[in-house]
């Protein structure tokens, strides 16, 4: 076998690249030293539970549980998602506030049993984790409880394994170390590994505004809320060893959510509790006055792809106001400010051309070829407009003999209303939006983000008027002088 060919997916854990974060906007500018990302999403499972749920698997394979047996898995996600990679059965504890994408990828993943837990439960209450895990295990034979946060497992290696890269990859020059806070185990081994070979390294914990971590109290929880996942406690977690933290930073969801979007723009693809602890960084940064030569690490330990419902969706961020104010003004310009209150109607759109549904395949390839289209409406009784069918599916159903060139194009077109299905591939639906031409362009933009063409009709969807593309926009900004590449 080749020897670039690695046999098993845990072998490509660890050593993550160490990258320079100083040229994303917002994190660089005005910061005399070299602000560093250890990039841990790029671990396989795309986290840093991946180095976690490596080592747990090991000491369980050296305890003599059986591969099959079920592990109870308390956590964000991150760690099951890991575990589960590692071809684990699971059955999984979340919190509640954790995002649609992680419950999605365990359950293609495989793993079907997932208990949702209260935020902010308390140590010793019935709606913790450890009590609903506690309380599973017993009635489940074979299974085994897995919470980093009892300290039940030895991550001590695990992490001096992070230590060791990050010395080797910064030549044994490093200033600090900011890190998100959650179980307190990385912040806790990190510590001590990197505080062995480097004496003079500030550890600087970073939790969302209303954690307690920090405070080293338990808290109410109902009054202790945030957004960013995979940092924060109600409570200081029992992992977290005293001293272990030289400065704790807050940082609030705004501010958590506006650095991870700037990190995604500037090619880091990390997720909101990366941007916390960058943003979280930069404070640490500016406030220890740094020489030009000073470094400091950041733990970029989760991936933005786990958050398409939440950060990298323009409304959500903007429901939940979320976006620093020069990113709302940027979005604002971008889907409203550029069009000036354009309609449809001022892209001048050339009157649309259609087929009949009873009209062949054949005139229907012919007309979209003589016109250079590459789409054409297809209408039904009274030329109501019912659907459309594309050149390159046309012609790759006659060049495969699929589709005759005299069957009637309502065989194969794509239509908007549901109609019952006969045999073969006739009848394939395609949601219906209604664009008018008294649309407003902004709302134009937005459809072409999931949608290739618009079809142009009156209110009552009776007559097909024209056909909009994305090139359609394109030509409309640059006549204007305002389209930005």
């Amino acid at each position: 076998m080749s020897k670039l060919c690695i046999t098993t997916i845990s072998d490509t854990i660890g050593r993550t690249p160490l990258v320079s974060l100083s040229k994303v906007d917002g994190v660089g500018h005005g910061v005399a030293g070299e602000i560093l990302g250890k990039l841990e999403y790029m671990n396989p499972g795309s986290s840093i539970k991946d180095r976690v749920a490596k080592h747990i698997v090991a000491q369980l394979t050296a305890k003599g549980i059986s591969a099959d047996a079920p592990l109870v898995v308390a956590g964000p996600g991150n760690l099951a998602i890991s575990l589960a990679m590692l071809g684990r059965s699971l059955i999984c504890l979340l919190p509640e506030r954790t995002t649609s994408d992680r419950v999605r990828l365990l359950k293609a993943l495989g793993v079907t049993d997932i208990v949702r837990t209260l935020d902010g439960a308390l140590p010793g209450s019935p709606e913790h984790a450890c009590e609903i895990g506690r309380r599973i295990v017993k009635h489940r034979a074979g299974s085994v409880y897995i919470d980093e946060e009892l300290g039940d497992w030895d991550l001590s290696a695990c992490y001096d394994e992070l230590a060791s890269e990050l010395i080797e990859q910064c030549d044994g020059v490093l200033d600090a170390l900011v890190l998100g806070v959650d179980t307190g185990n990385a912040a806790t081994h990190l510590s001590r590994a990197l505080k062995a070979k480097l004496p003079d390294i500030q550890i600087v914990g970073v939790e969302p505004t209303n954690s307690a971590i920090g405070e080293q109290t338990v808290a109410n929880p109902l009054a202790r809320r945030w957004l960013c996942e995979d940092i924060g406690r109600a409570y200081a977690p029992r992992a977290l060893l005293p001293g272990s933290i030289d400065m704790w930073i807050q940082v609030s969801d705004r501010v958590a959510y506006s650095m991870a979007r700037r990190l995604v723009q500037g090619g880091v693809l990390a997720g909101p509790s990366a941007g916390a602890s960058v943003a979280a960084a930069r404070m640490y940064a500016v406030s220890a006055s740094l020489q030009p030569t000073s470094r400091v690490a950041v733990i970029l330990g989760d991936t933005a792809r786990n958050y398409t419902d939440t950060l990298l969706s323009d409304d959500w961020m903007l429901a939940h106001d979320l976006l620093d104010a020069r990113m709302v003004a940027d979005l604002q310009r971008t889907q409203i400010e550029q069009y000036r209150a354009a309609s449809i109607e001022d892209l001048q759109l050339p009157a649309a051309v259609t087929v009949a549904e009873n009209d062949s395949m054949r005139g229907a390839v012919a007309l979209m070829a003589e016109h250079d289209f590459s789409q054409v409406p297809v209408t039904g009784l009274a030329r109501r407009l019912i659907g459309y069918l594309t050149l390159s599916a046309a012609q790759t159903l006659l060049d495969n003999h699929v589709a005759l060139p005299t069957d009637p194009v309502g065989k194969f077109m794509l239509r908007f209303n549901p109609a019952p299905r006969t045999s073969g591939p006739a009848n394939i639906r395609k949601e219906y939006w209604l664009i008018t031409p008294e649309t407003p362009l902004s709302e134009l933009s937005r459809f072409f983000e999931s949608h290739s063409v618009a079809f142009v009709t009156d209110a009552s969807r009776k007559f097909c008027l024209g056909i909009a593309t994305k090139q359609d926009l394109i030509n409309f900004l640059a006549r204007r002088h305002t389209f930005r590449f």
